[in-house]
């Protein structure tokens, strides 16, 4: 007797947009360079983490070295986006707050932003020995954009409290942004001991000393 049940079609998997797609090989290829190194960030290993095949990495992706090109554009664009967010070019708008709070406010928002993408900031602060050519210039060209807003902030913040002649604004501007840069490295390797509000703190109390009384 012949059955006649039907037979089962094998389930595949919903298939996902490119753009998706592409974000998640990125996202792999991200946490690989902070995780194992550049040079470990193969597209065998970028498949692996990304939980697809190596057909489907090389579908967004001709090359590894298009990848990785990728993934810098990506990244730069996304951490100056952030920078530029948090230290803005008209600090006159913020005329109806004391400079400790603007200070203190704005350190808090960058950490928060260290936090919400550490993989991100980690390529951006900490010492990564394997790192190409092309992407500690892509860090050091952001971190210019970056310092150059700060002194136009810092001159603005020494003359609203009244500073010191002797307060040079570029050399606090290098100290403030190296500051920024450490906090943002213990935030990342130590966030139990290290937590954004202690900065905040401290910041908030150490610029508060050179105010007028």
């Amino acid at each position: 007797m012949t059955s006649t049940t039907p037979r089962k079609r094998r389930a595949y998997a919903a298939r996902v947009p490119a753009e998706q797609r592409r974000t998640q090989v990125l996202d792999a290829a991200l946490h690989l360079v902070v995780t194992r190194g550049h040079n470990a960030t193969t597209m065998d290993a970028v498949a692996e983490q990304a939980g697809v095949t190596k057909p489907v990495v090389y579908g967004q992706f001709r090359s590894r070295n298009e990848l990785l090109a990728a993934l810098l554009r990506r990244e730069q664009e996304a951490a100056l986006r952030q920078l530029l967010e948090v230290l803005p070019g008209d600090p006159g708008r913020f005329l109806t707050e004391d400079a400790p709070e603007f200070i203190a406010r704005t350190l808090a928002d960058f950490l928060n932003a260290v936090q919400e993408t550490p993989d991100r900031w980690y390529c951006i602060v900490m010492p990564m020995a394997d790192m190409p050519a092309e992407f500690h210039a892509a860090r050091e060209a952001a971190r210019a954009i970056a310092l150059d807003r700060a002194e136009s902030l810092t001159r603005w913040l020494l003359e609203a409290v009244g500073a010191p002649a002797e307060l040079d604004p570029e050399i606090v501007a290098h100290t403030v942004t190296a500051l920024f840069e450490m906090a943002a490295r213990l935030v990342l390797t130590d966030p139990g001991r290290y937590r954004p509000e202690r900065f905040v703190g401290a910041i908030r109390a150490a610029v508060g000393l050179v105010q007028p009384r």
